[in-house]
């Protein structure tokens, strides 16, 4: 097997993973980087991870069999809440829709109302007239939820299914996870979550689907498939 991680970028992102959980008193993490135009995975690391030259330890540092089993590898076993990082996507839905421009502007109250509930910003500031650059700049939580009302439900969740969200990359790796996108009609969707959603809450994605998905917005809106494997020889 010939793989596409590279070992240099690999032993890098390890490094700076371990690092950034001491830094900030984590007890998991994970770092992947693709290549977007090819899909293919230039390292992916992960932690809690083990040294494959002691495989007698994996029952302990997964923790096999206890009510706290890890997944072997996080990076596409385990489903967390993107939140903000998802607003690219939505935005990028509401630039490539028409439903906006980039100096498309609107009006940031600091608060948008969304199935009855208000939606907030993160800070629970207002910055009055903004231009769509400066909603992403900002990090606007209202700012996206009102570009995911002018998309409406059929719309935004479309693109959503587009981007690959509710659904397995297929990525040549097993035990890769998914848990389903909520949309109009299931029972456990609500008006208020095209506003929440919009802005990554009450959405579930794996790292590995995340990536995949941001990555078709740096390749021109085209999606490849992730991959680990360059040839069989």
């Amino acid at each position: 097997l010939v793989l596409t991680i590279d070992r240099e970028i690999q032993a890098m992102a390890e490094d700076v993973l371990d690092q950034s959980l001491e830094d900030n008193g984590a007890v998991g993490g994970t770092i992947i980087i693709m290549e977007p135009e090819t899909g293919e995975i230039l390292a992916m690391a992960v932690q809690p991870r083990m040294n494959l030259n002691e495989y007698w330890t994996y029952s302990d540092i997964y923790q096999i069999g206890s009510e706290h089993e890890l997944p072997f590898n996080r990076a596409i076993g385990t489903t967390y809440e993107p939140g903000s990082v998802f607003k690219v996507l939505t935005m990028a839905a509401g630039l490539d829709s028409g439903a906006v421009t980039p100096e498309t502007t609107m009006l940031d109250t600091g608060t948008f109302m969304v199935g009855g509930v208000a939606i907030h910003n993160w800070d629970r500031g207002a910055r009055g007239p903004v231009d769509m650059t400066s909603c992403m700049r900002y990090s606007l939580n209202v700012c996206l939820s009102w570009i995911a009302n002018e998309l409406g439900p059929t719309r935004f969740y479309e693109y959503m299914h587009r981007f690959g969200i509710g659904q397995q990359t297929r990525i040549d790796l097993s035990g890769e996870g998914n848990f389903p996108l909520a949309v109009p009609g299931d029972a456990n969707w609500y008006e208020v979550n095209l506003g929440t959603n919009s802005f990554g809450q009450g959405v579930a994605v794996t790292p590995i689907q995340m990536i995949t998905a941001i990555n078709s917005v740096a390749n021109h809106g085209k999606m490849v498939a992730p991959h680990l494997v360059r040839s069989v020889i």
